[in-house]
């Protein structure tokens, strides 16, 4: 077997493992969500997505992007460098996040008062403020366990043990009746807990053999991690900038009502997510050995599937968007389905776009990628200031979708221009083109008749579904890739797909 054909393996066993923590992390914080949506106003759930936003800024600066460090180097460094190397960039994190964290946590009156202009969502900031060190840990024992290609403890901290504890600690808030600061505590407390066994787990993948301390190493680590703060920075302002930017100009009201909608849609960022977690030290692997053109195999056995899966996910999110709001939290949330909208198709593109990042990330450009990054945030708030005050929250999912467009569409040109080539090719573009007319005449003639209640809208988005992937079959057939990948499930788990066997040749 290549070594093409071994690193599609470990992507998509990787992949798989990630997708099923990916789903079930989002349907516990999904319905975890759901209940603090309905139980808390519509302002005071705003108060508390303004404070998960504050958490994610301040463990980002805190960060000091050595988690990307961590995920590039761990897999191309000698055994013995690599524990001497974790926790040098632990207890530098752990020092910057506490600093951070003691800073928000004591001036949360400052903030809310002088910055968003709204003293209600004091208690928010002020918890979130002191889980920002725990945040931070969290993040770099993820990237660690990232470089260290341990798809499975990813999936045991993040994607399980994290939202299960905040649905308990929700619950716990919703029967005692714990108001704004409960909740907050439920979100925030996870980050504790959380970041102690990813740490431990981190520490379990290392190998017990402790080198002598590296400065030159540690030096390399560094000058390539710090720009890796600016593109979180950067990604933070094009993900979450709209928020503060919402409170600043509307109200905690419209920061709920978005905040709904930018929840319902992160389902559609797990087909990317997963992926990109073993794509970019899977790809920084092969291209340590000159095996750029395997790398580029790689992604475009994948691209695919990612349009495939996005196109699905349009149409309960985008086509029924205002009744799928509805159904899940409440009619009082009813105006974010335009906004639900716009944000899916944002995300349909970056799921296919987004590919390139792990290429460049592999290649070592990560001066590039934070220009990249810092492109997207500057253009997203120009684009907020310009469009929120007149458009609303409507205007603030346009911002966001095109600094997405604009972050992954430079990412595919430097691609290009580096290696000559892209991941993308008719294999991928070809089935969004088959899905713009069958979107089209769903939503024209089928939408308007289908009964607004959740389970028409998932019976339907199901049909739809399962027409769409058998047309893109028989119009694009199975690649070579896709047939090993068939081949080798089959070798790998025993199973006898016999009865199929004329399909899949008669598609290859």
């Amino acid at each position: 077997m290549s070594d093409a054909d071994q690193a599609v393996r470990d992507v998509v066993k990787g992949a798989s493992i990630v997708y099923v923590g990916l789903f079930l992390e989002l349907l516990i914080a999904f319905v975890a969500q759901v209940l603090a949506a309905r139980y808390l106003s519509v302002s005071g759930f705003g108060g508390l997505t303004t404070g998960t936003a504050l958490l994610d800024l301040g463990s980002v600066v805190a960060g000091l992007g050595l988690a990307s460090g961590l995920t590039r180097y761990l897999p191309r460094i000698a055994a013995a460098k690599k524990r001497m190397l974790a926790w040098t960039t632990v207890g530098a994190t752990l020092a910057s996040s506490t600093a951070i964290g003691v800073l928000v946590a004591f001036n949360a009156e400052f903030v809310t008062s002088m910055m968003f202009n709204d003293p209600s969502i004091t208690p928010s900031i002020r918890i979130f403020g002191a889980a920002i060190p725990f945040a931070a840990l969290l993040n770099l024992a993820i990237g660690g366990i990232r470089g260290q290609k341990q798809s499975l403890y990813q999936v045991y901290v993040k994607n399980i043990i994290h939202p299960v504890l905040r649905f308990v600690f929700i619950v716990v808030a919703l029967t005692w009746g714990l108001g704004q600061a409960g909740f907050a505590g439920a979100y925030a407390l996870p980050y504790v807990l959380s970041a102690a066994v990813a740490l431990l787990l981190f520490h379990r993948t290392l190998p017990d053999i402790r080198g002598a301390f590296d400065w030159d190493l540690t030096e390399e680590v560094t000058r390539y991690s710090l720009p890796f703060t600016i593109t979180s920075l950067s990604g933070f302002v094009y993900r979450s900038s709209d928020i503060f930017l919402i409170l600043y100009f509307l109200d905690s009201t419209a920061v709920g009502i978005y905040g709904v909608a930018y929840a319902a849609v992160s389902f559609m960022g797990m087909f990317s997510t997963a992926f990109n977690f073993l794509g970019a030290p899977v790809a920084s692997e092969l291209e340590s050995g000159g095996k750029v053109e395997e790398v580029m195999r790689v992604f475009r056995s994948v691209v695919r599937w990612l349009v495939v899966a996005s196109v699905c996910a349009l149409v309960p999110l985008a086509i029924f968007s205002t009744e799928f709001i509805t159904a899940i939290y409440g009619s009082k949330y009813a105006s974010g389905g335009l906004p639900l909208a716009v944000l899916a198709a944002g995300f349909a593109l970056k799921n296919a776009l987004s590919v390139h990042g792990p290429i460049l990330e592999a290649l070592g450009k990560s001066k590039v990628l934070s220009f990249n990054s810092a492109a997207a945030a500057v253009s997203n708030v120009a684009l907020n200031l310009a469009l929120t005050p007149t458009f609303g929250i409507v205007g603030a999912a346009v911002a966001t979708s095109l600094s997405f467009l604009l972050r992954d569409g430079l990412a595919a040109i430097q691609t290009r221009h580096y290696l000559g080539t892209v991941p993308i090719t008719w294999q991928g573009i070809g089935p969004a083109i088959v899905a713009a007319p069958l979107l089209g005449a769903f939503g024209l003639f089928v939408a308007p008749h289908v009964p607004a209640t959740l389970p028409w809208l998932l019976v339907m988005s199901s049909l739809f579904g399962a027409v769409y992937v058998a047309i893109v079959m028989l119009a694009f057939g199975l690649s070579e890739t896709e047939v090993m990948i068939i081949r080798s499930a089959e070798e790998r788990y025993g199973v006898d797909i016999a009865a199929l066997d004329w399909l899949v040749r008669r598609l290859s």
